[in-house]
């Protein structure tokens, strides 16, 4: 349970500051940060840039960063900078902003909309501490000491943030049955850099750089760039009782990210969004949350999820009003320099989680163009439906995960309809692959699964049976290709036909003889063509002697009533 945080008397900073607009201002020209902020000063400058977000608002004008600021937050949780409606910020020239933020958001963006964050230039310069006991909070200048667990996360929830949507966004929180706050997320969340929640929309972030020093360890990495959570409406009552469906609460909206660069950081995005766009990412180093011997990877106990590049799921809610929806990644390229080691190493050690790059849930969303070279794996499919994903190159290293997961695609849950998988090319890079690199999906309600030039390179194939997955249910059409060493393997699925096709060895000099293996479930007999010929039983075996040097082609076309698959595999003969 969570900590009743009751709400604190100070509220200088909590509520936005506003400042009077000199006379000479002109909203077309913009103004320098620098008229409330002192440039040459590694001070903090939080009040400063509270200040003139403010006088920013409402298309007020454009404000423009262009001299060294250094917000010095840690654990003051009142110190996070809030972006109201209208506000444009761009950064130029020696732009940048120095941030530090612990368990609560250095920027934060609620029930707002119209924003345009133009060249930001970021960095961070924090630790997160891999125990969560914070042991209390900072607000309004004094340390407060409270029990639990990521206190400041709590405080910055249950005051700032809910203190901030009551004096700007005309919400109710009436305390008659119990706390009332604002939607609690998760200390994780807390965490982020810019956290952008509730109804926003018309979010635009171009061209923002934010990444951890080039110097700094996997300890000194940004906890989570971006996230975005459901919060409740303006000018809403809201009790204990009040549920978090879409009449009430809504998530972020309409979020533009482009040409968006991090480097060195645990999460990238987390959370949930509609209508939204994320094109030209660039992810350089990352690593998981661990301390500064690399020990304790993931917290004590554990307790920071497993990160991802891309994090996005569903909110605790029935209301598909407020699931992820509609949502475009585009060129991606997760670079995948990766720092410290798999949190999970087996054993008697607990099990929670990888690192793969994407991990998304979605109804009617695309991915295309994502490049992924990090270690841990490239995806985790959530429960979702319509989801197009196409021209993959993701390359990553199944001993690197100690042999625990399918590294390179994952169906963890129930509940997958039209999910196609489109020019596809997975390579583990690991001298053998044990557990299969795409997982199984074997809950008969999937739908309409579509796999089309789905390539998969296995340094060799060290597991049970062969690497093909189950994926139950019907109306599917999946063709994958598997290069593993010694063998070549193609698996098809169409409706109720199930076929292998196996060739092994893969390479060998002309005049010997290669193993050609077969599987067909759901047919009735099968024909050879190309390099072999002949009619075949559903299941069989068959030695072929390749005569003369070059590539040769083995198909299996496997009928059943009026319906057929076929299938190629090839063997070079030196």
């Amino acid at each position: 349970m969570r900590a009743h945080f009751v709400p604190h008397s100070f509220h200088a900073l909590v509520l936005v500051l506003f400042s009077t607009l000199p006379s000479h201002s002109n909203a077309a020209t913009g103004r320098s940060i620098s008229e409330w902020v002192n440039c040459s000063e590694t001070s903090d400058q939080t009040a400063g840039v509270m200040k003139a977000f403010a006088a920013a608002k409402n298309d007020a004008f454009l404000l423009t960063v262009d001299c060294p600021v250094h917000l010095n937050s840690g654990m003051a949780v009142d110190r996070g900078i809030f972006i109201d409606n209208g506000t444009s910020v761009q950064f130029t020239g020696n732009g940048k902003f120095f941030v530090n933020n612990l368990f609560h958001p250095a920027f934060i963006i609620a029930d707002s909309s119209n924003i345009s964050l133009t060249q930001w230039n970021v960095e961070w310069d924090g630790s997160l501490p891999v125990n969560p006991d914070a042991g209390g909070y900072e607000i309004g200048g004094k340390w407060l000491t409270a029990g639990g667990s990521a206190q400041p996360a709590h405080a910055f929830n249950d005051i700032v943030l809910r203190d901030w949507l009551h004096a700007n966004r005309s919400i109710t929180f009436d305390q008659t049955d119990g706390l009332a706050s604002a939607i609690w997320s998760g200390s994780a969340d807390a965490v982020a850099v810019f956290y952008i929640t509730g109804s926003s929309e018309n979010i635009k972030f171009t061209g923002l750089k934010l990444y951890a020093p080039a110097t700094a360890g996997g300890s000194h990495f940004i906890p989570m760039a971006f996230a975005l959570t459901a919060n409740w409406r303006a000018n809403k009552t809201v009790t204990a009782h009040t549920p978090e469906t879409s009449a009430y609460a809504a998530v972020p909206t309409s979020l533009t990210f482009s040409g968006v660069t991090l480097d060195g950081t645990i999460m990238g995005w987390q959370g949930n969004t509609r209508h939204s766009t994320f094109t030209d990412i660039t992810s350089d180093r990352y690593g998981d949350l661990q301390d500064a011997d690399g020990n304790n990877v993931g917290g004590i106990d554990k307790w920071f999820p497993p990160p991802h590049l891309f994090y996005l799921n569903n909110p605790d809610s029935d209301d598909k009003n407020l699931w992820n929806a509609d949502i475009d990644l585009t060129d991606v390229d997760d670079i995948g320099k990766r720092v410290g080691v798999a949190r999970d190493k087996g054993g008697r050690d607990s099990i929670s989680g990888y690192a793969a790059s994407l991990k998304l849930a979605c109804i009617g969303c695309s991915v295309e163009n994502y490049t992924s070279d990090r270690p841990d794996g490239f995806m985790d499919l959530l429960p979702s439906t319509s989801i197009d994903i196409s021209k993959v190159s993701a390359e990553f290293n199944s001993a690197f995960l100690n042999n625990l997961y399918p590294p390179g695609l994952r169906f963890p849950s129930s509940g997958y309809v039209d999910i196609s998988f489109v020019n596809v090319q997975m390579k583990d890079t690991a001298p053998a692959t044990i557990e299969q690199p795409i997982g199984n999906a074997n809950v008969s309600g999937n739908k309409f699964f579509t796999f089309s030039n789905f390539n998969v390179t296995l340094g060799s194939w060290a597991g049970s049976g062969i690497p093909t997955p189950v994926i139950a249910g019907t109306t599917h059409d999946i063709t994958i290709s598997f290069s593993a060493g010694t063998q070549n393997i193609f698996a098809i699925q169409k409706n109720t036909q199930t076929t292998t096709l196996t060739a092994k060895p893969a390479a060998l000099q002309h005049g010997g003889g290669t193993t050609l293996a077969w599987e067909a479930r759901g047919s009735e007999s099968c024909k050879a063509s190309n390099a072999w010929a002949g009619t075949h039983a559903p299941f069989g075996s068959e030695v072929v002697s390749v005569s003369s040097a070059g590539t040769h082609e083995f198909t299996l076309e496997c009928m059943q009533s009026k319906n057929s698959v076929s299938g190629t595999v090839s063997v070079l003969a030196h």
